[in-house]
């Protein structure tokens, strides 16, 4: 005959069961229940700002000197990254779909006053999402589907949030991003590292990205 346990006892085991759990519920959830992007990050202001600015721009874009066609992208694009602000978690990530490797730039969030440095993401590879992916090196022998490296190479920066893709078209080689960048820095543009290397050097590098 099993034992029967006193409604007290029933009642305290039930309630632990429940709030159990509740509290294995909660800890699973709580990604979802991160801040967003938008609330930390600096760029969100400025992209807002932004967007209010090319919207003026839209009412009259002959008059600035823009074809209504680009006022329109710039508006979609920066709507976008208002979007992955607004709705992104991590801080950045970059996966590398090329067959070789890529310089990339990159901090760890949780180091005060940290400032990007210049890392090598493998072919395959996806960065760690606690750490964040800030951009692009892309030297001046390389080909990139809507950018205009003018023979000195650039870097592109990322909206903070952005989960890229990098990839090779299959028909010129030349580099495809599945995201807008934040900027395009020329030489002077910016104190981050600046690396004398061509892709195919930097194709040889050892992969030491913080990855997932």
């Amino acid at each position: 005959m099993r034992p029967v346990l006193p409604p007290v006892l029933k009642d305290t085991l039930g309630f632990l069961l429940f709030a159990g759990i509740l509290l294995w519920a909660i800890g699973f959830s709580r990604p979802a229940l991160a801040d967003p992007i938008a609330e930390q990050s600096p760029q969100y202001a400025e992209i807002t700002q932004a967007l209010a600015d090319w919207r003026q721009v839209q009412l009259d874009p002959q008059a600035a000197g823009y074809t209504a066609a680009e006022v329109n992208q710039r508006i979609a694009d920066l709507q976008f990254q208002q979007y992955i602000q607004e709705t992104g978690e991590d801080w950045g990530v970059c996966r590398n779909a090329t067959p070789t490797t890529l310089a990339i730039y990159g901090y760890d969030p949780e180091i005060k006053n940290a400032t990007p440095g210049l890392v090598y993401l493998g072919s395959g590879q996806t960065t760690d999402d606690d750490w964040a992916c800030t951009g692009v090196f892309l030297p001046a022998d390389a080909t990139a589907t809507g950018l205009d490296l003018q023979g000195q190479g650039a870097i592109a920066t990322l909206v903070q949030g952005s989960q890229l893709t990098i990839s090779t078209n299959p028909t010129n080689g030349a580099l495809e991003f599945n995201l807008p960048f934040y900027q395009i820095l020329r030489p002077g543009d910016s104190s981050l590292p600046w690396p004398q290397l061509t892709q195919a050097e930097i194709s040889s590098q050892p992969a030491n990205a913080p990855v997932s």
